[in-house]
């Protein structure tokens, strides 16, 4: 960072110097380069977090889905199987009724 130096020389009438002051002036310090960088990598990360989150709980999701269209194939299949046998009893049932 430079530094800003000022010197004042006070004279008297016949030009002897009576006083001299120096005068350092640091200039205010900007964030600059260094805290931007800084501040994109944490949103970047951020950011990143946030997807990998949001990506982990879709497939969790289609696990859970998939796990829950498996038991609905199951149970029909097994609904179909019992319709199936309760229509060939009562089949047998009302065949025999008739002809009797």
């Amino acid at each position: 960072m430079a530094e800003i130096r000022e010197t004042h020389v006070k004279r008297d009438e016949n030009g002897r110097v009576t006083d001299t002051k120096v005068i350092i002036d640091h200039p205010k310090k900007k964030s600059g380069f260094g805290f931007g960088l800084l501040l994109g990598v944490v949103l970047i990360a951020g950011a990143l977090l946030a997807f990998v989150y949001s990506q982990g709980s879709f497939q969790e999701a289609a696990r859970e889905a998939d796990q829950v269209a498996a038991q609905v194939e199951q149970q029909t299949a097994s609904v179909a199987d019992t319709a199936g046998d309760t229509a060939d009893r009562t089949g047998d049932t009302t065949s025999e009724t008739v002809t009797n």
